[in-house]
Parts: structure tokens; sequence; C-alpha cells
């Protein structure tokens, strides 16, 4: 099933018109100044290493577990329920960018070790699939925080696909190990960046795992917590 699609609310829009231009990369690179913002040719090689230019000899297909769910800003043949195993969703990136800022930063969702994780995948048209990947990477990747991997995926009752993911890096300066509920709640709820707001975030993607019929514990946990205060 498709989930509903939404686009957020900031000044600036997370469109694929907005990210092919570089109109997403121009305002992080303005915000981060002299810190790392990866240019086209940087994106190229990092995603050669994983998906060469001819592709990978079978359909890709990407692992949807956070915004991608109601945001993906790539077109896909279609989306199906999946889960991968070995890791985890969990906020566990602190931004100051789209949906935090300096003052009052954000908590973003990412791949963490360990667990499983259900979302869902976008099956690629075989055509397109290496210009839909370079379109994604100038969205995740602008500053290197993720590790994109090929994961192997199940997409049903014994039939497996490899789907491209990102993974956090634990590498990176915004990862956080360990974090309790409240305090990801409190940052969560007063977060806002030119994306819009990280409690936004939260509830468009739970409400997307309620149309895919999942159950995320540790998100409705943080939901709630933050509509208490």
């Amino acid at each position: 099933m498709d989930t509903t699609k939404k686009i957020n609310s900031g000044k600036v829009k997370l469109t694929s018109d907005n990210i092919s231009k570089g109109i997403v990369r121009e305002q992080i690179k303005c915000m981060l100044k002299d810190q790392t913002v990866l240019d086209d040719n940087q994106l190229l090689a990092s995603r050669r290493k994983i998906i060469p230019d001819n592709g990978i000899g079978e359909p890709i297909y990407i692992f949807a577990y956070g915004s991608l769910l109601w945001n993906p800003t790539f077109n896909y043949q279609e989306q199906l329920p999946a889960r991968i195993y070995g890791f985890h969703r969990r906020f566990c990136m602190k931004t100051k960018l789209g949906r935090g800022s300096s003052k009052n930063p954000g908590l973003m969702l990412a791949l963490d070790r360990g667990g499983n994780c259900k979302g869902s995948v976008y099956k690629l048209n075989k055509k397109t699939e290496i210009y839909e990947i370079d379109l994604l990477f100038k969205r995740e990747m602008i500053t290197g925080a993720y590790i994109p991997k090929l994961i192997k995926t199940e997409i049903g009752s014994g039939q497996w696909v490899k789907s491209l993911a990102f993974t956090v890096d634990k590498k990176n300066k915004n990862y956080i190990a360990n974090i309790t509920l409240e305090e990801t709640a409190k940052l969560i709820s007063n977060a806002n960046g030119f994306l819009g707001t990280c409690e936004e975030y939260l509830n468009f993607t739970l409400a997307s795992l309620k149309e895919l019929n999942i159950k995320d514990k540790q998100m409705n946990k943080i939901y709630n917590l933050i509509k208490k205060n």
C-alpha cells in the first residue's frame, strides 16, 4: 500500500526540484559556513562505492523508515511493506539545521545497530533508478552524516530483495549514543528549523507507520510524553 504523501511546512520545501537545483544544499551550506558540505562529485563517488552506474544486476529498492515514508522526493514503481534485520529506528542524530537550530537542536531518526526495523520499500524503475538514487544522495548525504548500505530486506514471506538504506554513522559528531525518552521528547518539542518543526517530523512519521499497521513503542512513548507537557 502507498502511504499518504505530505510536504513539510518550513520556509524551504523538501521537493525533488529544490533538491536537484541545489536550493536545499545551499541553505545548509550557508548555515554550516566552514563545515563540510559534499558537492556533486563527492556525492557521486559516494554512491558509486555501493551502486555502480550500471546498477547491481537486479531491481533496486529504497528502504524507508522515517521521512521517506511520507515524502520520498523520488519517482518509484511501487511501495511495499518491508523489514530489515540488524538495525532499528531511533532518534539518535542531533540536528541544528532543517528541523532544529543552534539554540534548540532537534533530533532526527536514523537506523542504529541492533534489533529489526519495519518500514516499507520503494521499487525503482530500471530506466531511471540511478538518477533517482543520485537525487536521494543529494538529500540524505549532503553532510555525509549517514552510511548508505545495501541491506538484505524481507518484503514478504520468504521473499527477499536488496534495498538501499541510510544507517547511522556512529563516528559523526551529531550521533547520540545514550539519551532518555524524556530528553528525546524535550528536544523534539522545542526544535524548529527551515524545514519545519521536529514535532511535525515525528507526527508525520507516526501517521505513516499507522497506515502501514506498524507499531513503534518508543516512537509512541515519545509522542505521549510531548502531549503531556
